[in-house]
């Protein structure tokens, strides 16, 4: 049976996990270093225009983490880009593009997106760290991504998520193999080659069926990722545990974005009843019905 899957969010913090914490330290470092105590300080200045310390730590506070050789260069390249991104965004205005409706419809849904996500931060900002009991309740009850981790080495092709023909590599692959796929793939695709990747069941989806640990060598397996599709053939397959002291702080972490979504649910209940909130676009409201019954139960 072929395994379909979506790409776990936590495959993003996978490892090695003691160096993150690190990354992250740094990249703390890249917004602080250099401050100054006034942040309405100017760094930039010119005719009519001005850029402030503040403006600049803005934008670096948003960045991802990067080597401690990195942080000079990538300050130097962000002050460049905020002066000519700035220089364009007020021609833009000067030029009245700001009222375009396409323009308007944009800058309000950044400003909403915005003030949406600070809202969400004063609900859940003082959202206490789990404790060690919980830790270990979710370390249990998640054998696939903790005690019983696999570690899969897969050939397979990777193909673009919005081929107009993708779900044919799919449905090829499920009821034939792999090397009917690749036939396939050679036809449709010409000199494509799969890769050898090496994959854990900690970055592959909640396997509330327990098929992860049913799979081994031969077994096909599909999983997509950020505007991808993976499709391959599992060549191996070992047991590589993590320990529950190196997996703490990823478990804190998954546990208070858990936490973060309860409260920010309920709180959007809360308003939707209290605003009288209903669909009535009849075909919208019955697609919405239909996804609320699909949505797996937590």
């Amino acid at each position: 049976m072929l395994l379909s899957l979506v790409l776990h969010p936590l495959a993003r913090c996978n490892r090695p996990y003691a160096s993150r914490g690190l990354a992250l330290a740094l990249a703390a470092g890249l917004a602080g270093c250099g401050a100054a105590k006034n942040p309405d300080q100017l760094i930039v200045k010119g005719d009519k225009f001005e850029i402030t310390l503040q403006e600049y730590e803005q934008l670096l506070r948003g960045l991802p983490p990067v080597t401690k050789e990195a942080v000079a260069p990538m300050r130097r390249a962000v002050l460049q880009e905020l002066i000519d991104e700035k220089l364009l965004a007020e021609a833009a205005t000067g030029a009245g593009m700001d009222r375009d409706p396409a323009n308007s419809q944009a800058i309000a849904a950044a400003k909403r997106n915005i003030l949406a996500q600070a809202y969400v931060h004063t609900l859940t900002g003082n959202v206490p760290k789990p404790s060690e009991s919980a830790v270990e309740r979710y370390y249990n009850s998640h054998p696939a991504l903790f005690g019983n981790r696999r570690r899969f080495v897969v050939e397979e092709y990777v193909l673009r998520s919005d081929l107009p023909d993708v779900r044919s590599y799919v449905e090829t692959l499920d009821h034939g193999d792999f090397a009917t796929l690749a036939t396939l793939v050679s036809t449709k695709i010409p000199g494509m080659q799969p890769a050898t990747v090496t994959r854990f069941s900690d970055e592959l989806p909640d396997d509330r069926g327990g098929m992860l640990e049913k799979l081994g060598a031969g077994s096909n397996i599909v999983y997509q990722s950020p505007g991808q599709i993976h499709l391959g053939r599992i060549q191996f397959a070992t047991v590589e545990p993590v320990a529950l002291d190196l997996a703490r702080s990823r478990i804190e972490q998954s546990l208070a974005a858990e936490r973060t979504s309860a409260i920010t649910a309920a709180a959007v209940k809360t308003l939707r009843k209290s605003r009288n909130v209903e669909i009535v676009n009849n075909n919208l409201k019955a697609a919405s019905a239909s996804n609320a019954q699909e949505a797996p139960k937590s």
